[in-house]
């Protein structure tokens, strides 16, 4: 099967959704899921700027170590990440990684660590309109290995539209996650599935990674939060070579 992307722009040359053209974003790119974050992430930068708002998508571009690097909200879900990294694709962009906070499942992992994504589970629908499930949802090895590198953990993330309802708080939610925690599913997000396969079927390099906030098996939750040390992880892994 063939896949085509078309690069859809406004009058201007700016990108049907992002509203960003190829001078204002690095060749690399942090994407994060709220874009009230994205100011505190950028503020780790050297120099950046804003250089777009528009829809959900939040754009800061500076320097990591001397290298161009942007920031970018990504919004919360499937769709909304898809449509950023498909129209990334057409401005250039090589590599991204997302981060966010994430809760875990399985009770060995500690909330406050960071886990990468070594593969996701498909359960939104955004990817199954692109390409059918025997497609797999995994990182570029190289990033991820950078990660792992760094002392960081992985497993395998489950992605879902609705992650709400897979929580200890709603009626049946314990019974969803059991099912996960059985099958050896180490986190929930919204956003991993369509971050890996339409970067896959694109030909980008991207990876996964999240800040545990906390844990359904213990009910364990994080005192603090790193913002820092999630940031510095993705940023290390996407220009370090």
């Amino acid at each position: 099967m063939s896949f085509g992307s078309v690069k859809l722009t406004h009058n201007d040359g700016t990108m049907h959704h992002l509203g960003i053209d190829e001078r204002a974003v690095a060749p690399q790119v942090v994407l994060t899921p709220d874009p009230l974050e994205v100011p505190q992430y950028a503020a780790l930068l050297t120099n950046a700027e804003k250089v777009g708002e528009y829809r959900e998508y939040v754009t800061y571009t500076g320097l990591w170590n001397g290298v161009p690097l942007s920031v970018m909200s990504c919004g919360f879900g499937c769709m909304p990440m898809a449509i950023a990294v498909e129209e990334l694709h057409h401005l250039g962009v090589r590599r991204a990684a997302k981060i966010a906070r994430c809760p875990a499942l399985l009770p060995e992992l500690r909330p406050g660590t960071l886990l990468a994504a070594s593969g996701a589970v498909r359960g939104d629908g955004a990817t199954r309109e692109y390409v059918g499930l025997p497609y797999p949802a995994v990182p570029d090895m190289a990033l991820l290995s950078r990660l792992l590198r760094q002392g960081v953990g992985y497993g395998i993330f489950r992605s879902h539209d609705c992650a709400g309802l897979e929580t200890p708080l709603t009626e049946d939610g314990r019974d969803r996650l059991r099912r996960w925690q059985a099958l050896g599913v180490s986190a929930l997000d919204g956003e991993t599935s369509a971050l890996y396969v339409v970067s896959g079927i694109l030909g980008m390099q991207t990876v996964s990674l999240a800040a545990l906030s906390e844990n359904y098996a213990t009910g364990e939750a994080a005192e603090t939060f790193d913002r820092a040390a999630l940031f510095y992880a993705a940023a290390e892994a996407l220009t370090c070579c």
